[in-house]
């Protein structure tokens, strides 16, 4: 009974502490993804580095670039409110607009595999101090919840935005975006 409590528990701060909303069309969340051989912290990387992402919130697409050409778009899903304008305080549902770089790559038992931006910057920090709000944080890329691990809920996925706030992009995707993508990268997130 315990050890069922202290389950819930843990997996209800982890929802909160990830920033992502994770259940599927059905309002079901699934399991997790294992840990276990997930790789991060540079030794992933392989071949061509993406030395430039830009995101275009306006047209759900994500634009990797290696010595200033595209060599990777990817399509992607937004915070619930994306599309009310940049984010301005924790909990409005609403994806980033500016400058950010990635500042960590995390294995993610929920998201399968996270990229980190610099969210908050100095100037989302100094927008929210004259607003009185807390800015957010933990804005990243990732993958898919469990429950469309394989793919299958792709076409529903990024037909809505459905996060809180990160960009979300197909577990295939992020394959490529995981090995392609160092710590430092700079993100541009754009209207």
């Amino acid at each position: 009974m315990y050890k069922k409590i202290i389950s819930v528990i843990s997996i209800s701060i982890l929802l909160v502490l990830t920033g992502c909303n994770i259940s599927g069309p059905t309002g079901k969340s699934g399991g997790r993804y294992s840990l276990k051989n997930c790789k991060s912290g540079g030794k992933e990387l392989k071949g061509l580095r993406v030395d430039k992402i830009v995101v275009k919130k306006s047209s759900h697409k994500m634009y990797l670039y290696s010595g200033g050409k595209v060599v990777k778009t990817c399509p992607v899903s937004l915070g619930k409110n994306a599309s009310k304008g940049p984010k301005i305080k924790k909990g409005d549902y609403r994806t980033p607009t500016g400058s950010y770089r990635i500042v960590k790559k995390r294995c993610h038992p929920i998201k399968y595999r996270a990229l980190y931006l610099s969210y908050p910057n100095a100037k989302d920090r100094a927008r929210a101090k004259k607003l009185g709000v807390h800015p957010g944080n933990n804005i990243t890329i990732h993958g898919q919840p469990y429950w469309n691990r394989d793919g299958h809920g792709d076409s529903y996925t990024l037909k809505h935005d459905w996060t809180n706030g990160c960009i979300a992009v197909t577990n295939r995707d992020l394959d490529y975006i995981w090995s392609h993508v160092g710590i430092g990268t700079p993100i541009i997130l754009q209207d």
